[in-house]
């Protein structure tokens, strides 16, 4: 993903391995209305290693079918030779993919329904991972596990050489369970404190409801909350994607299907949603922020601020973890900032550092807030660890910031103040290592989610005559 644009390698990810076995068969928008082939991947990869020519491009009901070169821009990796379709990833990964794979040797059926569901294969997303990392030096979250099994790359080489956070692990384990489990009691008692008439009218019979993202390009985030609220409802929840992926590009992406009594999949709908939407939102933001900071080669970090929703918090700083941006400070007890109404309210900034370094001792970080190149010396001469210079114009910020690195090598330089995603190339510089935007959490759009209970199949009541 670059800047504002979305690369298309980013805009669908997902690891059939972690949403089930049945997910990719079951959420991958197929035409039904087209007659299937007569020969499947496997079968058709068969018979071109045994030498026997393949069967010409139609369906077991004598259609033909043509190959549209659109595909092509929707599905950049496929490549037509002659009458046969090949995956150029694939290809260059012929020992992950399978050497008699159809789409290595070539595949005959020349059907959009094929291209798609190769396209949502397990093996053609880690062939596809492999050329991100080879072409770009990106690591998409689908592709660790892959390279890890077949040992193409040690560990260390998933760590970014920009140094920026990005979600490599499982980032629900940074979650306690019990305290999902708090926060979704919570969130319930909240939307439904007594009664719930309305569970009357639908009762408890088991339903199945399909979660639907209407907002396309947006990182899934929020997983582990969404799932918090439905078990508390004694509700299963099986997911299509897996945290941070991309989602869409189409305008509609099925996500999840959560599944249990009727009025307990509505007593969770709204808690559940909210959560989803605002961290998805958050991430999606995130993930936009740092690809201009990659895009520009920047080598720092792109931070988020306590600038969150009361109650809120803990969501709203996962969300950046999954976006890929660093959380900051979590609260006041996990680093000393001092900002101006602490300095003034203790004479000066060395007072206020020496003051704050006798009680947080030697294992906190000592920030503080500057309004000029010479308040920042003045901290960093006090013993402070990051001078914050906020509210600077982006060329008195590289000036100051650039001083300031020279007489203090080691102190960290952070920005802040009236950044946003249109300026932020703007403060990007060497000399600074941090940048931080209130704009993460504050004013920031939300992904547009729905759950749709789905209705039962009705089928004719067969009458026999006695």
């Amino acid at each position: 993903m670059k800047s504002i644009q979305f690369n298309f390698r980013r805009q669908c990810q997902q690891d059939p391995e972690e949403a089930g076995s049945d997910s990719v068969s079951d959420l991958v928008d197929i035409d039904f209305a087209e007659p299937p082939a007569t020969q499947d991947e496997d079968s058709a990869s068969s018979s071109l290693n045994t030498g026997v020519a393949p069967a010409s491009p139609t369906s077991a009901g004598g259609k033909q079918y043509k190959y549209n070169a659109q595909w092509e821009k929707a599905f950049p990796w496929l490549h037509l030779e002659g009458n046969v379709m090949f995956c150029k990833y694939c290809k260059a990964e012929p020992q992950l993919a399978g050497k008699l794979s159809s789409f290595v040797v070539g595949n005959p059926h020349l059907k959009k329904d094929t291209v798609k569901k190769h396209n949502a294969s397990k093996k053609h997303i880690e062939c596809r991972d492999i050329h991100i990392i080879k072409s770009t030096n990106e690591y998409p979250v689908t592709v660790q596990s892959a390279l890890r099994r077949q040992n193409n790359f040690p560990a260390s080489h998933f760590t970014s050489p920009l140094k920026m956070t990005t979600p490599q692990y499982d980032l629900s384990h940074t979650l306690p369970p019990h305290t999902l489990t708090r926060l979704a009691r919570e969130w319930l008692a909240e939307d439904t404190p007594n009664f719930d008439p309305a569970g009357l009218c639908v009762g408890s019979h088991e339903v199945e409801a399909k979660l639907l993202c209407k907002t396309p390009c947006s990182v899934l985030a929020g997983r582990p909350f969404f799932t918090a609220v439905f078990t508390e409802l004694s509700c299963t929840v099986e997911w299509a994607h897996i945290e941070g992926a991309q989602l869409g590009p189409d305008a509609v992406a099925q996500t999840a299907v959560v599944r249990g009594p009727a009025r307990c999949v509505l007593l969770g709908e709204r808690p559940a949603l909210n959560c989803l939407a605002r961290a998805s939102g958050i991430a999606t933001r995130c993930s936009q922020l740092q690809s201009i900071a990659r895009e520009a080669g920047w080598h720092g970090h792109v931070a988020g601020t306590r600038k969150t929703t009361p109650g809120f918090r803990l969501v709203e700083k996962y969300a950046m973890l999954v976006g890929g941006v660093s959380m900051h400070r979590q609260d006041l007890s996990g680093m000393v900032m001092l900002k101006d109404n602490h300095i003034w309210a203790s004479g000066s900034i060395t007072q206020a550092v020496r003051n704050a370094r006798s009680v947080c001792g030697f294992s906190s970080k000592i920030e503080v807030e500057c309004g000029s190149r010479e308040e920042g010396s003045e901290a960093a001469t006090a013993g402070a660890d990051i001078v914050m210079l906020d509210n600077f114009k982006p060329q008195e910020l590289h000036a100051a910031a650039q001083l300031l690195k020279e007489e203090f090598p080691s102190v960290l330089i952070e920005a802040s103040g009236g950044v946003t995603p249109d300026s932020l190339p703007q403060y990007l510089s060497p000399h600074v290592d941090i940048i931080s935007l209130g704009c993460i959490t504050q004013g920031c759009p939300v992904v547009d989610f729905s759950l749709k209970v789905q209705k039962p199949v009705a089928f004719p009541i067969i009458f026999q005559s006695q």
